[in-house]
């Protein structure tokens, strides 16, 4: 929930951002879908998870967030309640395209009743702190963080009988249009000291890890019904995944008497959103059918990439610069300023704002796409005062729009003498190459011997290229967060 909180001032602070997708909620692991929040505790020197319900409140003003968290969560076959409020205060550090979040605990107050044994820990018996590293790139963000805490329990209101939990976290994810995922581990020390009996005391280890995963999938919907004026269509479903898993080390006891030997296991919990679907729009195209990126181009046609009203798409038709830069747009949930209407009551002037470019006026079809791509420094013109809107867009400058949208160039080798492994690879621009390296790398485009970065990119080969940067988002960039990181 607090990259969720993250993501909104983001907003407010910095160029809007496509995806508001949320992650793991509250300030340390747990797993929440729209109803239910659920987490595990191990103070009592068993796991034990808790579900129930999980308020959360936000204020922002200017770069401070103060974000309120209200736990009720029981688990009554183990006779547990839990309570907690808590009050986290983030500040964030903004510089150029990366956010420095750094926040502590304002206030804290929580009572854990387990069979007749009340935990009780306040303000001065919680000390916790996380910063978070976001680096935004045009459609992705990339972020990662780092926690720790030390949390002292009296047991029975008994100062002398204490549970002390200490932790280690570390969290890795990213926000993308097509998906969004984040990783969170958490190591944790748990305590036990009877200082009256020494013979009670114990010492237990466990790590949580939790999985937030974001999902926008797409699949084709054939009409059954035979009398219909279209046999099929795309349908869009988001849905959210959240794991939880654990693992322990605790002692073996019976009531307070610490026994030989240990209490070892693992376990895992999941709690999954209602999928959403969202049906698209028909494409009209006649020239599609039986073309060898039928599937790429019948996407974006559906996503209004390509115009749905159109008879002819012309699959192997040069695209221009100004019909890439929609594409892109429309596939990438870029947003799009349009132009506000004035009323005749409006008494205010405003200055108009000038074009950014000297060709490109708001009568051009692809004016307000071709504004976006260059407010995130996506596209630029082909010289500083003209963008070219009808010219075909080269192959070399297509792969490296693409490729500048995810920021992974930095993958590419860092001696300059490397080569793609392309037999045309001398004619690759030098600004381009560390693009197309790694869109080669990533499987993203058409496999091949050449590469021909010099030639005009057909609307067919577009839609392939930007197809494989979806898929790829939605598999492969979620599988090195998800399942690389939890299987580490």
């Amino acid at each position: 929930m607090r990259r969720r909180i993250l993501t909104i001032l983001l907003l407010i602070l910095m160029l809007p951002f496509p995806s508001m997708a949320s992650d793991i909620p509250g300030y340390e692991g747990g797993i929440m879908n729209e109803n239910t929040y659920k987490e595990v505790i191990f103070i009592t020197g068993n796991p034990i998870v808790m579900e129930g319900t999980l308020d959360i409140k936000v204020k922002i003003k200017d770069n401070t967030v103060t974000e309120t968290y209200r736990y009720k969560l029981q688990n009554q076959l183990e006779g547990a309640k839990l309570d907690r409020t808590v009050k986290v205060v983030s500040t964030l550090y903004i510089k150029n395209n990366q956010v420095v979040t750094v926040r502590s605990l304002d206030s804290f107050k929580e009572t854990i009743d387990v069979k007749g044994v009340r935990y009780q820990s306040q303000d001065e018996d919680y000390q916790w702190n996380e910063s978070t590293i976001t680096h935004k790139r045009p459609v992705l963000e990339y972020f990662s963080g780092d926690m720790m805490s030390r949390k002292t329990y009296t047991v029975n209101r008994d100062e002398t009988n204490t549970v002390t939990v200490e932790t280690v976290g570390k969290s890795y994810g990213y926000n993308s249009p097509w998906s969004s995922t984040q990783t969170q581990s958490i190591e944790y020390i748990i305590e036990h000291k009877n200082s009256l009996n020494p013979r009670e005391n114990w010492t237990g280890f466990a790590t949580v890890e939790t999985s937030y995963n974001w999902t926008k999938g797409y699949s084709y919907e054939k009409n059954i019904p035979l009398q219909t004026s279209f046999r099929g269509g795309l349908s869009i479903v988001e849905r959210c995944e959240n794991v939880l898993k654990y693992n322990y080390d605790l002692p073996r006891l019976n009531g307070n008497i610490v026994l030989s030997g240990r209490n070892l296991g693992k376990n895992s919990i999941s709690l999954n959103t209602v999928p959403v679907p969202v049906r698209l729009s028909i494409p009209q195209s006649r020239d599609i059918a039986g073309h060898k990126f039928e599937r790429e181009l019948f996407l974006l046609a559906s996503m209004d990439a390509f115009p749905t009203e159109s008879i002819y798409i012309g699959p192997d038709s040069p695209i221009t610069r100004g019909d890439f830069a929609r594409a892109v747009v429309k596939c990438m949930d870029i947003p799009v300023e349009m132009e506000e209407e004035k009323t005749p009551r409006s008494r205010k002037k405003e200055e108009p704002k000038p074009d950014t470019f000297k060709d490109v006026d708001k009568n051009h079809k692809n004016y307000y796409y071709i504004e976006a791509v260059a407010k995130k420094q996506i596209m630029n013109g082909k010289s500083k005062e003209n963008f070219y809107p009808d010219v075909p867009i080269t192959r070399a400058e297509a792969y490296a729009t693409l490729m500048k949208l995810i920021g992974l160039e930095n993958l590419a080798p860092r001696n300059r003498n490397y080569t793609t492994g392309y037999r045309d690879d001398s004619d690759i621009p030098d600004w381009a190459k560390d693009y197309v390296y790694v869109a080669k790398m990533l499987g993203i485009g058409e496999a091949g011997d050449y590469f021909y970065p010099n030639n005009s990119i057909t609307k067919g080969e577009t839609a392939k290229l930007i197809a494989d940067l979806i898929n790829y988002m939605q598999e492969d960039l979620r599988e090195d967060y998800r399942e690389n990181l939890l299987n580490h």
